[in-house]
């Protein structure tokens, strides 16, 4: 069974589940609404019912990213986010800092990573332009929202 708490005005569904090596791990998952929370928690419940929930080990950020993709970009991004968010994948985040194990990354990590980013050769567009040198602040803004979304 899983349950709601509020935390800090958000609201955590909190469950149980089993690793892919037969451990029970406590996970929480935070949300703005409480109705984004009770659907969720609806989710997890039926998942439950029809066998239980089974998490992934991820190792690195690029697994960790395309078992996002897979199973939230594909069905709940709109088509141009979806195409506008694998462009920074493939373009900024997964050739720079894909292969990073998870346990690597925090806060001083991607503050790095970012610096570095500003430093980098921006891609150009379908048609060939390059708007700037380097990869503008907006770019680097869409990709830390991207990052927060993981």
């Amino acid at each position: 069974m899983a349950s709601i708490q509020k935390k800090n005005n958000k609201y955590c569904v909190v469950y149980y589940c089993k690793d892919t090596d037969g451990k029970r791990k406590q996970k929480w998952e935070t949300y703005d609404t409480k109705n984004e929370a009770k659907i969720r928690k609806a989710e997890i419940e039926l998942k439950e019912k029809k066998g239980g929930i089974i998490v992934s080990n991820c190792k690195t950020l690029e697994d960790l990213i395309n078992e996002y993709v897979e199973l939230y970009g594909k069905d709940r991004w709109a088509l141009s986010t979806y195409d506008g968010n694998m462009s920074l994948l493939k373009n900024y985040i997964l050739p720079i800092i894909g292969k990073t194990p998870l346990t690597d990354i925090n806060t001083r990590f991607l503050e790095i990573y970012y610096k570095t980013l500003t430093k980098t050769p921006s891609v150009p567009d379908l048609n060939g332009n390059v708007r700037s040198e380097f990869v503008s602040t907006s770019v680097i803004r869409d990709v830390h929202k991207l990052l927060n979304y993981l």
